[in-house]
């Protein structure tokens, strides 16, 4: 039988892989566990941490690493002639891509360039470990649709992945180094107008494993405040509905939801949001949703696990007493 190879690509955002793309490689290697016929390699575009790299990974390929200078920041061009250079040099038949804005843009641009189906949602793998297709939400969320490609080469951006229990037995990773340089003038082509960072310490909403999201429930922007304050104490981000995002109150990158981010925390806990179904389509890969809302019938009820009917403001102070009286307790 035909070795299946499978290329991740690995995001790196001022030198640190993302952990969407750790985790995508990590589920994957679990797949190889259990389908010999089966590879998996991965491209690091620009520098990064290796050894920090090295302890989050799980199985065993080889991790290609594209250390120039230029590929340091995203450039469409310089990307997608890399990427496509070392999937075809692999000889690979499916490439993998965390669901994020980079990749929402590359996959595309790739898909024309190597004649590639593009799939989106969660990959679908038949009995012998082979990816066949994908499901994922339409509708808002109301409906899964299952779509599947006749074409011998695809291509992934995973928002949530099959449950694959296997662990890997052994650990080894090669990182080998590509002499390719980004050949298109980034200065020039795409310039760098403002480089924004995010402050220390704080993660990115689509990388926390705890979420306090705040909706017009809230009252306003002083009341995310209280979000903040717990957020810190329970060591996640804070995060936000559209109308939230819309008012002003919080950036957009914070929003949550089918115009923003698809998240999945492992605790998600909704403040002053009725739950629409777009909002919802962004928490679909939650693991523990808990609701805070006044009206006791808000579709959000719906689908949380927990539910506390009340005004957000009052509830959320009363939880930060307790958490800290906890904490203090410790």
């Amino acid at each position: 039988m035909a070795m299946n190879k499978y290329l991740v690509f690995l995001e790196q955002r001022e030198g640190i892989v993302k952990k969407a793309s750790i985790e995508l490689w990590n589920t994957l290697q679990k797949l190889v566990a259990v389908h010999e016929d089966i590879a998996v390699c991965a491209l690091l575009a620009g520098a990064a941490d290796l050894q920090l790299l090295q302890a989050t990974l799980v199985g065993e390929g080889a991790v290609y690493c594209a250390s120039d200078h230029g590929f340091s920041l995203y450039n469409p061009e310089c990307y997608a002639n890399l990427v496509a250079d070392t999937f075809k040099r692999e000889a690979c038949s499916a490439l993998f891509f965390a669901d994020t804005i980079l990749s929402r843009e590359l996959a595309p641009k790739l898909s024309v360039r190597l004649k590639a189906a593009l799939l989106s949602g969660s990959p679908v793998f038949d009995a012998a470990g082979v990816d066949s297709g994908s499901v994922r939400p339409v509708y808002s969320g109301s409906a899964l649709a299952s779509f599947h490609s006749d074409r011998s080469l695809r291509i992934y951006t995973i928002s949530s992945f099959p449950i694959i229990t296997p662990t890997p037995s052994r650990v080894h990773i090669d990182f080998i180094p590509l002499q390719q340089r980004c050949s298109v003038s980034g200065e020039e082509l795409f310039p760098l107008i403002r480089m924004m960072t995010m402050r220390d310490g704080i993660q990115d909403v689509t990388e926390a494993g705890i979420i306090i999201a705040g909706g017009r429930g809230v009252g306003g922007a002083d009341g995310f405040a209280l979000l903040e304050q717990l957020a810190l104490l329970l060591g996640g981000v804070v995060g936000a509905s559209r109308p939230a995002v819309d008012e002003g109150w919080r950036p957009h990158s914070e929003q949550i939801g089918q115009t923003g981010r698809t998240v999945a925390p492992a605790l998600y806990l909704a403040c002053g949001i009725s739950g629409s179904v777009q909002h919802l389509a962004g928490i679909g890969s939650a693991g523990l949703v808990v609701a805070i809302n006044s009206d006791c019938h808000a579709p959000i009820f719906d689908v949380a696990d927990y539910g506390i009917v009340g005004d957000a403001p009052l509830v959320l102070r009363k939880l930060i007493d307790a958490v800290q009286d906890f904490l203090k307790k410790k």
